[in-house]
């Protein structure tokens, strides 16, 4: 099954969460600018589209450093295997752990 399968709001954090770590790549950020007035409208909110995941994930201000934090764990942990840290691959984990309810197909809390 497609991780994003009926599940819009996990591709939302999923890029949200590659753009915190700076992987985000330059065409999926220019998509979710234009994505941002649709989103705004089916949200009622405004903002960015950052802001706008934050808002749904209720997300406290603290997160974004954290998130980073988690990621430079991430690499020096996968240096000290010798492994490469794939960037994609920490945000599955990352998500996994802490939204599994998203994984799944639920709602947010």
């Amino acid at each position: 099954m497609d991780r994003y399968e009926n599940n819009p709001l996990l591709r939302l954090l999923d890029c949200y969460l590659m753009d915190l770590i700076g992987e985000l790549d330059q065409d999926q950020l220019l998509t979710l600018v234009r994505l941002e007035p649709v989103l705004q409208r089916a949200w009622k909110s405004e903002g960015t589209s950052r802001q706008m995941v934050e808002e749904q994930m209720g997300f406290q201000p603290t997160v974004p450093a954290k998130v980073r934090a988690f990621w430079l764990g991430y690499i020096k942990a996968a240096e000290a295997q010798g492994m490469p840290a794939v960037p994609f691959d920490f945000v599955v984990s990352f998500v996994g752990q802490n939204f599994p309810h998203l994984v799944e197909g639920g709602e947010v809390h």
